[in-house]
């Protein structure tokens, strides 16, 4: 039988809030609101079916803001994260919603799995669970039987742009921050997709743990259905049991219940079937309609999307490949390449979303620059989030409108490879190993007089991240040359990779033999306090060691934070070899390109320890800033050194690795045996002539590579 003639028309929220009497304030773009609305106008509908237990919207509510005063009482409101630790019940949906009235944010931990590093991940201020119930230890815990006495009217309840829920992905090591926005932007717009509203009852049956189980919850109380607590792990006894008229299932599961002998009989009573997960198979979709006259939405989203953002109906019409859809309401489909610019109608690129549905970000903000980018042909501070799927857009036909088509996944090798959508900004590896290990040393500054000074990866991060947000605000970004007049020392590391940070370029002045490069129109000019005498440029200029920066703030920076996308082909360095008036310009994607070769050659590691003695200008020598802090290894910056020198910083700091260069080898013979002795275990990148390298390979009584 079909369905269609049955489906509620259901209020919408807008509605029930303009004629809405009584002082409680609401922000309607809020989970809290949908629910309690239909709590102050509909209070006897059911909201929650659990076995025996049947809860209507007001006796829910009712709970709710009992426990809601004792959350308040312990410190829950806004900004505040509470883990719910319950099995799946009415317990459980009371408890989720308190946390929702106090104004916090939930996550939900299945206390029949391994919830401890779910909890590590979220970082909640407060465990919600009840005695018996096993939770993650070494956090505040209150119990679900805790009241205070307070008026509905006394709980602050959420703002919009707070957190609503997280969602833990353990396989990513993230955890996802939902706000209320885009939470309620996600279930007004299902609401309309699907029709479900008073009447309606969805089955609660997904894993606790994920994005599932919040959305089936959401499906049904943002919009006065019934919750129905699946009481089989046996998905067709759960529906024939509970005859339920809307459910969310995975790819598998529907292919599992249309394969059912009784499927007709047992599927009779549902209406609406969401299917999501990944790409629908057309032979999966048929299957199940030919069993079942519910309507079968395929949707697709991800936690950072507050769930899904596209839909399509399958119908008759889909007999080879069921598209992902189209854009959810208030949502952006942006189908790119590698360079973030969008493709033809056909073409396959990476999908970006925009739109109000985006999530705030992770829990930390390292993934967060690395996923949430800024919308290179939206309004300014448009983010989107990069989903890592490969999609086309088909252009409509005489049985279908234009619609995202799913193609793959950008890391899967092959196509990855071929494409060059892989991620190539310049310092993305030196970020991730600062943030795993801050506390090792990064750059040791040995000079030939004066003290040594050292800078631990978490500092360089830290200052760098300062020094540019300072060049940002002062208008640096992509295509903007800088002029490095630093010497060698640290504060040329913390300028060099600032600028990179900010999209710049790099200009490195040669110090030793200082002269105004012939590049055209540069924006700004970096120095140090002990260079200022020597001369000014016709530009403005920063001295990084005389810079207020502290007002900046030192977390890792976004890419939304950039005024323009940094792309691979922007340039990361002009370069201007000794004795020659030509640039060098070396791009992003060819920097990395160059650097990801030499690390492939040498396999340098944690362990290394990196010896600089090129000239701070040297066209040759960028890369010795750039390889080693990518790995973890540790960068000794020094003047050329004679042989017995060389030979004393190579056993002084563990020297594994150094450049010779060709005008190195003659000078060295008399010092054969000492520096062979001490560079046994050393590797050689060696540039310059053949003749220089055979010199070498006798000096060091070896083969040289």
């Amino acid at each position: 039988m079909s369905h269609t003639d049955s489906v509620t028309t259901a209020a919408t929220l807008a509605a029930l809030l303009r004629d809405l009497d009584g002082d409680r304030p609401r922000d309607p773009a809020t989970l809290l609101a949908a629910f309690s609305t239909y709590a102050d106008r509909e209070p006897d509908i059911l909201a929650v079916r659990d076995g025996d237990i049947a809860l209507t919207y007001g006796q829910l509510a009712e709970r709710v803001d009992a426990l809601a005063a004792a959350l308040l009482e312990h410190g829950v409101g806004p900004e505040t994260t509470v883990a719910v630790s319950l099995p799946r019940s009415a317990e459980l949906v009371v408890a989720v919603h308190a946390v929702l009235a106090a104004g916090g944010a939930f996550v939900l931990l299945d206390p029949a799995g391994p919830a401890d590093l779910h909890a590590a991940l979220a970082a909640p201020a407060l465990i919600l669970t009840r005695d018996g119930i096993p939770h993650p230890a070494g956090f505040p815990v209150l119990h679900t039987d805790a009241t205070a006495e307070v008026t509905p009217d006394e709980l602050p309840g959420p703002s919009a742009d707070n957190p609503a829920y997280l969602v833990v992905d353990v396989v990513a090591a993230t955890a996802v921050v939902v706000g209320h926005r885009a939470a309620q932007a996600n279930s007004s717009w299902r609401q309309r997709l699907c029709g479900i509203g008073i009447g309606d009852s969805v089955l609660w049956h997904a894993p606790l743990a994920g994005q599932a189980a919040v959305g089936e919850m959401l499906l049904a109380l943002q919009n006065g259905a019934t919750l129905v607590v699946s009481p089989s792990a046996v998905l067709a006894d759960a529906i024939a049991e509970t005859q339920v008229t809307a459910a969310c299932f995975d790819h598998a599961e529907l292919a599992e219940l249309a394969a059912l002998p009784d499927a007709e009989e047992r599927l009779d009573s549902l209406r609406v079937v969401l299917g999501s997960g990944g790409p629908l198979l057309a032979k999966t979709a048929a299957a199940l309609r030919a069993v079942s006259g519910a309507t079968l939405w395929h949707v697709y989203g991800r936690p950072e999307t507050a769930g899904e953002f596209v839909a399509h109906e399958v119908t008759g019409a889909d007999l080879e490949v069921v598209p992902f859809g189209s854009a959810a309401d208030d949502v952006e489909l942006l189908i790119l390449d590698e360079h973030l610019i969008p493709v033809a109608d056909g073409e396959i690129g990476e999908l970006y979303v925009s739109g109000v549905q985006l999530a705030r970000g992770y829990v930390g903000r390292q993934a967060t620059a690395a996923t949430f980018l800024a919308n290179p042909i939206g309004p300014v501070d448009d983010r989107m989030f990069a989903t890592g799927d490969l999609v086309r857009r088909r252009p409509p036909g005489d049985a279908w409108t234009a619609e995202i088509e799913f193609v793959g996944r950008i890391d899967d090798g092959p196509y990855a490879r071929a494409t060059g959508l892989a991620d190539e900004l310049l310092l993305d590896e030196f970020e991730a190993q600062a943030a795993a290990t801050p506390f090792d040393p990064a750059v040791v500054h040995a000079p030939t007089d004066g003290p040594t000074s050292i800078i631990t990866y978490g500092d360089l991060d830290r200052r760098t991240n300062q020094l540019a947000r300072h060049l940002t605000a002062l208008g640096i970004g992509p295509e903007s040359a800088v002029l490095v007049d630093v010497p060698r020392s640290i504060e040329f590391v913390v300028a060099t990779y600032a600028v990179l940070k900010a999209g710049g370029t790099v200009v490195p002045i040669d110090t030793a033999n200082p002269r105004l490069p012939p590049i055209v129109n540069p924006a700004l000019a970096l120095t140090v306090a002990a260079r200022e005498h020597l001369g000014t440029y016709d530009i403005p200029t920063v001295t990084i060691d005389r810079a207020s920066l502290s007002h900046y703030s030192s977390e890792p920076i976004g890419r939304g934070e950039h005024r323009v996308p940094i792309l691979p082909q922007h340039p990361a360095f002009v370069l201007f070899p000794p004795g020659t008036t030509h640039s060098v310009t070396i791009s992003h994607a060819a920097a990395v390109h160059r650097v990801t070769a030499m690390q492939a050659r040498h396999s340098l590691t944690t362990r290394d320890v990196y010896l600089h003695q090129s000239r701070t200008g040297d066209a040759t020598a960028w890369h010795g800033y750039l390889l080693p802090l990518r790995v973890g290894a540790t960068v000794v910056l020094t003047e050329p050194p004679d042989p017995t020198r060389l030979a004393a910083l190579i056993a002084a700091y563990g020297i594994t690795t150094t450049d010779f260069t060709p005008h190195f080898a003659p000078a060295r013979t008399s010092h054969r045996d000492r520096l062979f002795r001490t560079s046994e275990l050393a590797h050689h990148e060696i540039e310059g002539t053949a003749a220089a390298l055979a010199h070498l390979g006798t000096l060091l009584g070896k083969a040289t590579p």
